[in-house]
């Protein structure tokens, strides 16, 4: 009961800005759950005229909200479960993979749709990364599609489920062979937020030695910006211009989806500290380097966890000295094809793997939806 009370006071802070539907959800065999991140689910699959679930306060169907209510012990779940009924898909399908709420859409042993959950972002064993393991809760899915064995090996401790490796959804909408290695400058990949400002002052004296080092080496630095609105990008700005100011660099702001990929693909190498895109940017072939800039950071979200390869490798440290720092943006700069390949190739395939056009997620999609897909 105190978990429905907490949902329903969530709800009704967004009754007075948010659309209340008095209808039944229609029906479709598909269901995507999350308007938020149901981008590019909703264009692959848009042939099977899939419904899309609101799950952020966009609207509250009303009448699965009262179908709910006599499983209020249940709390969001039996909101979720209501509205499935409603619409009576053959396969739920989220890119939201980190909601402990959508992990228990299998609990009841009658239901006859299927549930798949696609890995949205890196994931370590970290609690704010990932639900916890839960004996109480039965956390279930038919398959959770996942960045690699890495990612796999954490999420078998906490949902029962058949795991399948097929990489980033959007990074496999870009040919690997494609990238002009030979552009003349050094991405970095930002993770900077705005509601989260504090935490970017620890470690920040990293900017000015790699801008310093950029310019010895007589690269342009390029940001991949992570923050989208005009407000936000602009603080995001400001605050690697007090760090930056004596350098040449420029900063792009997150506009779409993939601009942040078109930043990283037209450039020599790639600098990260923790982020998806890191992670992506090596499983598309791109000669990428982890610094793990803050201290929390080289325990918590560390290359590679939760996968252990030391404190510095090749393409990595836990030690964000100029020297280190040096040694790493040497390396890419001018380490050659083939060497990338034996030094990087063995610790990609485990972390993630590269499945361009998504043809794992399609076929398992086709399968389930046209009554075709093989062991059921």
């Amino acid at each position: 009961m105190k978990n429905f009370l907490q949902f329903l006071r969530r709800a009704w802070r967004y009754f007075r800005g948010t659309k209340r539907v008095w209808r039944r959800p229609p029906q479709s065999d598909l269901l995507i759950i999350d308007r938020g991140t149901a981008s590019p689910l909703d264009e692959m699959f848009a042939h099977h005229k899939p419904h899309i679930m609101d799950i952020r306060g966009e609207s509250i169907n009303m009448l699965a909200l009262l179908r709910a209510l006599p499983k209020a012990r249940l709390g969001a779940v039996a909101y979720l479960e209501a509205y499935i009924d409603f619409v009576k898909p053959k396969l739920v399908l989220s890119r939201t993979d980190n909601n402990h709420t959508l992990w228990q859409l299998k609990r009841r042993p009658d239901v006859t749709y299927k549930v798949a959950l696609i890995q949205n972002g890196w994931r370590s064993e970290h609690k704010d990364s990932l639900p916890e393991p839960d004996s109480k809760k039965k956390y279930m899915t038919d398959r959770f599609f996942t960045f690699g064995d890495a990612t796999s090996k954490v999420l078998t401790q906490r949902i029962q489920g058949e795991m399948v490796v097929a990489g980033s959804l959007k990074a496999n909408t870009i040919r690997c062979e494609n990238h002009p290695n030979s552009s003349p400058s050094v991405a970095f990949i930002s993770t900077f937020r705005v509601a989260k400002h504090e935490n970017y002052v620890e470690g920040s004296e990293f900017f000015e030695i790699f801008g310093r080092l950029c310019k010895k080496f007589g690269v342009p630095l390029v940001i991949a910006g992570c923050e989208r609105s005009v407000d936000g990008h602009q603080i995001e700005k400001d605050f690697y211009s007090d760090h930056l100011r004596n350098f040449d660099w420029q900063i792009y702001q997150r506009i779409d989806d993939l601009s942040s990929y078109d930043v990283v693909t037209s450039s020599s190498c790639v600098i990260v500290e923790s982020s998806s895109l890191g992670y992506e940017s090596l499983a598309m072939g791109l000669r990428v380097g982890f610094m793990a800039i803050r201290e929390r950071n080289r325990v918590t979200d560390r290359f590679g966890k939760p996968l252990e390869f030391g404190e510095k490798g090749p393409f990595w440290t836990n030690d964000p000295s100029e020297e280190e720092i040096g040694r790493i943006l040497d390396y890419l700069l001018s380490v050659s094809d083939e060497q990338w390949e034996r030094d990087s190739g063995w610790i990609r395939d485990q972390l993630m793997v590269h499945d361009y056009g998504n043809t794992k997620i399609r076929a398992y999609v086709e399968g389930v939806l046209t009554d075709s897909l093989e062991n059921k």
